[in-house]
């Protein structure tokens, strides 16, 4: 009796559908598309286009960032959302006067997804069992996050105070929030622009502090352990008992070599 064998098709070569819609810690890729938004928002801020191209990057920065931090689906719809919504209302904007004040107030609620943004992606990292290059990158993309976040926190408090938020500056520019808030972030402190009230003031404390105590814990924990398994409780315990165990082993030894020389 003739036994007839079926064969799978051969894979199709190249990256399927599912793989290009759901990236697997691109954080590489993330970190170009913050640089991108630090330029726009430093270069552009001053052209009618201007603010239209800084939303819509920074609205499908978060999108992708929360998505390949695989984060909860809500944030993701979301970022969505807000990418949407914030460019078209950026982009009435320029035609009907009047309507920047709701395009502003956008903005700000966009700043509720860059505070969310870093912590999402240092839970997707955290669960790396191996800190590969990705793992460097999320984190160093985190870092960056949170110099953004601050210029949104500075830029709401500036938009909800009627006091100016810099001292002998009436007003401000995206343009000078940003500047000051990495500024803060590096505890570079230039001193050319100086929080005027006391909220401004402590928010730019933790943020020197933040950004410190990131690097040196985080960062520099993570670039120790690059290209190496990440150790867990349960390996620090087992390599904790190994050692106890060679201690005692020892000790065993040494006292069998001396109880001759006691006879």
């Amino acid at each position: 009796m003739e036994v007839q064998s079926s064969t799978l098709a051969p894979p199709k070569p190249g990256l399927s559908l599912s793989r290009l819609t759901r990236p697997a810690d691109s954080f590489g890729l993330v970190l170009v598309l913050i640089l991108l938004d630090y330029v726009a928002l430093s270069a552009v801020t001053a052209r009618p286009w201007g603010g239209v191209i800084i939303v819509a990057l920074l609205g499908a920065t978060l999108l992708f960032a929360l998505h390949t931090a695989r984060a909860r689906r809500v944030w993701q719809v979301f970022a969505l959302i807000y990418l949407l919504v914030s460019t078209l209302a950026t982009l009435i904007s320029i035609f009907i006067p009047g309507y920047g004040d709701f395009s502003q107030q956008i903005s700000i609620a966009g700043g509720l997804l860059l505070i969310v943004t870093p912590f999402t992606i240092v839970r997707r990292i955290s669960t790396h069992k191996v800190v590969t290059n990705e793992t460097v990158l999320g984190a160093v993309c985190v870092y960056l996050l949170l110099g953004f976040s601050f210029t949104f926190i500075y830029a709401a408090i500036g938009f909800l105070s009627s006091a100016p938020f810099f001292a002998g500056q009436p007003s401000a520019t995206a343009n000078e929030y940003l500047f000051f808030s990495y500024s803060t972030l590096t505890t570079v402190g230039y001193g050319n622009l100086v929080p005027a009230g006391n909220v401004g003031q402590t928010f730019a404390m933790l943020e020197a502090l933040s950004g410190q105590i990131y690097l040196v814990i985080v960062v520099a924990r993570l670039v120790s352990l690059w290209g190496h398994e990440r150790p867990t409780r349960e390996r620090t315990i087992a390599s904790k008992n190994d050692d106890d165990r060679v201690g005692d082993a020892a000790q065993r030894e040494e006292s069998q070599r001396q109880a001759p020389a006691d006879r």
